[in-house]
């Protein structure tokens, strides 16, 4: 079975898009659980009607009738990370061995083929990355496709590199649920959750690139994260570092 996991907030601009991208990869027995933060425009709207209808009236191209469910805030703002965890802890609930987790954005677009690719990449290795065309916002609602994102940030494997900078990618990401039980629940003060997930990976089990881009990835004023990283100043860059590698040595 495939789950999709994505968290949400204020994303009701490009959700169905990317909705639609989803589902049409995705048979019945697929699942796209979505963690929302307390979303005021049309995005709790937008979810509750794909939960509720058939959704080959809403992906005219859909392979089946893929659930949708919808995890309501949890009362106080959690940031796009921990809320991501909700979806993730709830996938893996509901999840049997074997089953296979994507990870994926509320603004992005999944390109034809994404799904079946990542399957195949996953047959050996717990963990797969892929790449992405940069979809930039050239004024405000057009969008063109840009350089890949292995052109700005070229994705490489080693546990010192990416405590260092992070190379993984979220949206990119998909997996073995069994990395689950390595990475849930996700520790403190996280910067990054990909950055946890793929160092986890790496650590315990294996790690596949596909070197194919295989969604648009979105940029825009109003991205919840950035590929080139917030505005954290150098002290708590480094507590980050600090706190992620702390946690990363007493996993088991």
């Amino acid at each position: 079975m495939i789950f999709v996991c994505m968290a949400t907030y204020n994303g009701a601009k490009f959700l169905r898009e990317q909705l639609d991208s989803i589902l049409t990869q995705l048979d019945e027995s697929a699942k796209v659980i979505v963690a929302d933060d307390g979303s005021t425009d049309g995005t709790l709207e937008i979810l509750r009607e794909y939960g509720a209808r058939d959704i080959k009236d809403v992906a005219r191209d859909a392979k089946g009738v893929a659930q949708v469910q919808l995890i309501p805030a949890a009362g106080h703002p959690l940031g796009p990370i921990y809320n991501l965890e909700r979806s993730l802890q709830e996938a893996y609930k509901q999840s049997n061995a074997g089953d296979l987790i994507f990870l994926a954005d509320q603004d992005d677009v999944w390109l034809p083929g994404k799904e079946k690719q990542m399957v195949e990449a996953l047959q050996n290795s717990a963990l797969a990355v892929h790449d992405a065309y940069l979809l930039q916002e050239l004024y405000e609602g057009v969008f063109e496709r840009g350089d890949r994102l292995s052109e700005i940030r070229p994705f490489a494997k080693g546990l010192f590199k990416n405590w260092l900078k992070n190379r993984y990618t979220g949206c990119c990401m998909a997996l073995h649920c069994e990395l689950l039980d390595k990475t849930l629940p996700f520790p403190k003060n996280l910067p990054m959750h990909d950055q946890w997930l793929g160092m986890i990976a790496e650590k315990f089990f294996d790690v596949t690139y596909v070197d194919s881009p295989l969604i648009s990835y979105r940029q825009h004023k109003k991205n919840a994260t950035h590929i080139a990283g917030g505005g954290a100043g150098v002290i708590q860059k480094l507590k980050w570092r600090l706190d992620l590698l702390k946690a990363f040595w007493s996993r088991r």
